[in-house]
């Protein structure tokens, strides 16, 4: 009998005083769920090894965020997978919730920069469309966990704002499933910057909407959302640079569909759709900004080195360019 560390382990504070649940005793529809299938086994003890690290590496405040956190992460999967069907169904539906957990997880605790970065989710699958079917909503955001300042205090709040609260359902009375993340791309002593999620589906239609944005803050010398002017010399033909090079991918990808230029330099130049990373300028053009929604999402990244001639002195860039 295979014998996982049950992901109720993990609401325990004391690390050490988390055991491997005994599937012998397993008495809830969700243990027995787990216990009866050897890969939902696998992911729980995963999802236990990556929370436990991960309440190792935290502060206090980080932990009790965390855990939080994972206790409606618990609610949530109940909720959602034990509706009225059938046990293929329940099995599905845990796999695929518990796959993205483990992945939540793997930013619970992680280095990037300077900082120790966490994140602060919600979860809520408690209310039901007129069929009864659940709304699954799930908001996340990263934050700072270590060091702390009162410039750091801030970016935390920002981003809770930007990230954690819906602006509202499109979707008419009620509202729909809703997904909201965020990435961390790039974080420096001067700048960090974010990739944002925001996807809703409305029942009973057929696909889903929503897309990514940028989200970059300044640091230094004090905290404000990124400007054209800290990233380019505004004397220099950036925009017409930003928009070639968003033209020649989108062109490529359209095969044969046309192409207004100005809806791509409305796109390129727009800082909503930029990411700092390391290797250059994310520029992520969302479907329906300029071509279909069957095109999907075009992704244009700019190496550092190439944009180097329109660059602002002070830049926020990685400085081994």
């Amino acid at each position: 009998m295979i014998k996982p560390a049950l992901v109720m382990a993990c609401l325990i504070p004391t690390i050490a005083s988390a055991a491997s649940f005994d599937c012998d005793k397993a008495h809830s529809p969700l243990e027995k769920a787990v216990c009866a299938d050897p890969a939902l086994s696998t992911l729980d003890s995963s999802i236990a090894t990556s929370y436990n690290a991960a309440m190792q590496r935290l502060s206090s405040d980080g932990q009790t965020i965390l855990r939080d956190g994972q206790r409606q992460w618990l609610h949530f999967v109940r909720d959602l997978c034990f509706v009225p069907q059938d046990a293929s169904s329940v099995e599905f539906c845990l796999t695929q919730h518990y796959t993205d957990r483990l992945k939540d997880l793997s930013t619970a605790a992680v280095t990037i920069g300077p900082y120790l970065f966490s994140r602060s989710d919600y979860f809520s699958a408690s209310t039901h469309d007129k069929a009864g079917r659940p709304y699954e909503i799930h908001t996340g955001a990263p934050r700072i966990d270590a060091p702390l300042s009162p410039t750091i205090a801030l970016w935390n709040s920002a981003m809770a704002k930007q990230t954690m609260h819906a602006d509202g359902s499109d979707c008419g009375p009620g509202h729909g499933d809703e997904y909201s993340g965020a990435e961390v791309t790039y974080a420096s002593a001067n700048a960090i910057s974010v990739r944002t999620t925001n996807e809703e589906y409305c029942h009973g239609t057929p696909h889903g909407h929503g897309g990514s944005a940028g989200l970059t803050y300044m640091i230094e010398p004090h905290l404000h959302a990124l400007e054209a002017s800290d990233l380019f010399n505004m004397d220099t033909a950036w925009k017409d640079f930003l928009t070639g090079r968003s033209y020649e991918a989108i062109e490529k990808k359209a095969d044969g569909a046309q192409v207004e230029r100005k809806l791509v330099e409305r796109a390129a130049t727009d800082i909503r759709d930029w990411t700092l990373t390391q290797d250059g300028l994310l520029i992520t053009i969302d479907p329906y900004a300029v071509l279909a929604y069957a095109f999907g999402t075009t992704e244009v990244i700019i190496p550092w080195r190439d944009l180097k001639p329109f660059l602002a002195p002070n830049s926020p860039i990685p400085a081994q360019t």
